[in-house]
């Protein structure tokens, strides 16, 4: 699609001010559409530039083996993922070692003792070796069922939606210089589809 606009005449700024209709036409479909719907619609757009004359009429593909299955444009319903590191490994480390050396300094104070300092030692070596999480459980932990719970509830926290994809299965046929009709249009149409 991009080669054949390359090819013409389009005041600057055109597609700025088409995106920015874009992004409102957007926003108007998805205040229509429940974010857990999918549906599929069949997009036939002319676009005409008043100052240079060039036009590009925008159609469905006749490529019907894509995710659009034969259709322009198909919106998938929202997607529920897990992020594996919502929260960073650094910030995890911090947050336990802070929260777990803070249970043995005393209360009021901000002074790491000898016990302090001596978990926080034990707890960087056991992290260097345990090169695999699962196996360290197995043959280290000494509370390995509420470790493993908590870790459960932590990875649960890391699910998150996001929207669906929009997929979109649409040519361009540039009718630069032509003084075309609806039925020259429609008929460019079918004659692009049964090609």
């Amino acid at each position: 699609m991009k080669k054949k606009i390359e090819q013409m005449d389009w005041t600057d700024g055109s597609g700025k001010a088409l995106s920015n209709l874009a992004k409102a036409m957007t926003s108007i479909e998805r205040e229509k559409h429940d974010k857990a719907s999918e549906y599929y619609s069949d997009p036939m757009l002319f676009v005409k530039d008043l100052n240079t004359g060039s036009s590009v009429m925008l159609v469905p593909s006749n490529d019907d083996t894509g995710k659009t299955h034969g259709r322009g444009y198909r919106k998938c319903s929202m997607v529920r993922q897990r992020i594996p590191n919502k929260v960073s490994p650094k910030l995890q480390i911090a947050v336990l070692l802070d929260m777990l050396v803070g249970m043995l300094v005393p209360k009021g104070e901000d002074v790491t003792g000898p016990l302090g300092k001596a978990a926080y030692r034990r707890i960087a070596e056991a992290m260097v070796k345990a090169q695999n999480a699962d196996s360290w459980l197995k043959n280290n932990a000494k509370h390995a069922a509420s470790v493993q719970e908590v870790m459960g509830q932590l990875l649960d926290m890391t699910w998150t939606e996001r929207a669906g994809d929009s997929l979109l299965n649409m040519i361009a046929l540039p009718l630069d210089g032509m003084d075309v009709t609806m039925e020259d249009l429609q008929g460019m149409v079918m004659n692009e589809h049964t090609q």
